[in-house]
């Protein structure tokens, strides 16, 4: 009990049979509490260090006397007081240095807009603030990422971020496009995420990047035909009240990640907008007019091309076409 003032289980033992014993020396003591003269030896000396136990010649106990502990553990508690009364001020004091430290860490690009809207420019800046607010999470985070996991860009959701999420009870949903998860790597790094509690749906086309995090603050790109360029962080009640309804609705109609998939070689395996993108290319259009028939960027059109070849193991459009004619994709 006496532990916070300095006082470990030995040394409150001797105390406590010392206020009963006063007279009694350090073989009295050791014999009573079945120990020995040095464990009792070590007792006395850190009672003498905490001011509990004075010398005097005048005693029959060897020359040492406890101080009334009205006055000497009255002292303790305060100089223990004055010690966290202290280490809360350093407490206090580093919050605010770190606070200014990551105040300085998301300045990089930023241009406050007044009242609840911030821009961000650069990439660099976007990567910035999408790390700082999704470590602020402490409830749910909410993604429409149609890239997904950790390859370079500001947007791609950060695996190892994203399991602390989870491991803390943050809640994650992330809808995504599923053609962007082509590579091995990134299909273990969704299952991975899936296994950790978060839940994962796809679509066909997504109508831009963002991030809702705890419902009251929210990130978007500034251009979504090129999201790495900047950011708008929101906290306006209104606009945030509309983007939440926009993954709402957009979640609902979405496919579940287990509702999706299957081997490279079976139709079954390819989203709807993998299968009109193979289409559209068999149909001879450009990339341009397919990426505007999907909805999409044509960065994004081209990253699912890339995708889809690296999967059927296409090396050039035409042998793209052919093995999507093979499995019956178009």
């Amino acid at each position: 009990m006496l532990r916070v003032l300095g006082l470990d289980f030995s040394t409150e033992a001797v105390y406590r049979l010392m206020l009963e014993h006063p007279s009694w020396g350090v073989n009295r003591l050791a014999e009573a509490l079945d120990t020995d003269r040095p464990t009792v030896a070590r007792a006395l000396d850190t009672l003498a260090d905490l001011a509990l136990l004075r010398s005097t010649t005048a005693d029959s106990s060897g020359g040492l006397r406890l101080v009334p502990p009205r006055v000497g553990l009255g002292a303790l508690l305060e100089r223990r007081q004055n010690e966290l009364t202290r280490t809360q001020w350093e407490i206090d004091a580093s919050r605010a240095a770190v606070a200014d430290l990551l105040t300085d860490y998301t300045a990089l690009g930023r241009d406050p807009l007044g009242g609840a809207v911030e821009r961000f420019t650069g990439d660099e800046s976007v990567r910035r603030l999408q790390t700082d607010l999704t470590g602020q999470a402490r409830g749910a985070l909410l993604a429409l990422a149609p890239t997904t996991v950790s390859g370079g860009g500001p947007w791609e959701i950060d695996v190892p971020l994203h399991l602390d999420l989870l491991a803390r009870g943050v809640g994650v949903r992330i809808l995504h496009l599923d053609s962007t998860d082509g590579t091995p790597e990134r299909r273990r790094a969704v299952r991975e995420l899936t296994r950790a509690g978060a839940e994962v749906r796809t679509l066909p086309s997504l109508p831009l990047q963002l991030r809702i995090v705890d419902g009251d603050s929210a990130v978007l790109p500034l251009d979504p035909d090129d999201p790495d360029q900047g950011a708008l962080l929101l906290r306006e009640p209104g606009a945030l009240t509309g983007l939440r309804a926009l993954f709402t609705h957009l979640w609902d109609g979405a496919t579940p990640l287990s509702d999706a998939g299957g081997e490279a070689g079976e139709p079954g395996a390819y989203t709807p907008q993998e299968r009109a993108l193979l289409r559209f290319l068999a149909e001879g259009l450009t990339d341009e007019a397919a990426a505007r028939r999907l909805g999409i960027s044509l960065r994004s059109e081209r990253r699912m091309i890339s995708g889809l070849s690296e999967r059927l193991g296409a090396h050039s459009r035409f042998q793209l076409g052919l093995a999507a004619a093979r499995i019956g994709l178009v």
